[in-house]
């Protein structure tokens, strides 16, 4: 005896919404994940990996007892940790000896593409003579640090700025309004 197979029942106009939904559901979420970032999203991660960058410099300066100096190179848009002169080794084994931990260290930060600093960086960089980069700031021992210009980050028309606390060492910003 051979059983008869019952024709299965079309689909229901609920399943047909329902299928369509999370087909809408996923798509949407598969263009906003390979659109990209939005500017002030760049410009945030941005700011925060320049904040790290100021505070690993100044864990050095409290972890060594001596000043620690944010510098900015314009040629490759990097900023780098540099010890001032008057706290490198005089004698050769000692020099070898801090080289070696720096490069341990190796503390930069690359100004990603696109982004521009403030205009106080433009003129700073026609004051270099011999000298290919420019101090931007110091931390020292204590933990406090000496600030000589406010820092600007810029990406299209948003703007971060950054100031160091003298008296604390830490970075503060503040958001940049757009440019009118």
């Amino acid at each position: 005896m051979k059983t008869q197979r019952r024709p299965l029942p079309p689909f229901t106009l609920l399943e047909l919404v329902v299928a369509i939904a999370i087909i809408a559901l996923t798509t949407a979420l598969a263009v906003s994940a390979f659109r990209g970032e939005s500017p002030a999203r760049q410009l945030e991660s941005a700011g925060l990996q320049f904040e790290s960058f100021c505070a690993k410099v100044r864990f050095q300066a409290l972890e060594n007892g001596a000043d620690r100096m944010v510098v900015f190179y314009p040629e490759t848009r990097t900023f780098k940790m540099a010890i001032p002169e008057e706290f490198q080794a005089k004698d050769e084994e000692a020099k070898e000896e801090e080289e070696k931990k720096l490069s341990l260290a190796a503390i930069e930060w690359k100004l990603p593409e696109n982004f521009e600093l403030g205009t106080d960086f433009a003129d700073k960089e026609r004051e270099l003579s011999e000298e290919e980069y420019f101090e931007l700031f110091r931390f020292f021992p204590d933990g406090g640090a000496s600030g000589s210009l406010k820092f600007e980050l810029r990406y299209q028309t948003l703007r971060k700025v950054f100031d160091i606390s003298p008296l604390t060492g830490l970075l503060t910003k503040s958001e940049g309004d757009e440019e009118q």
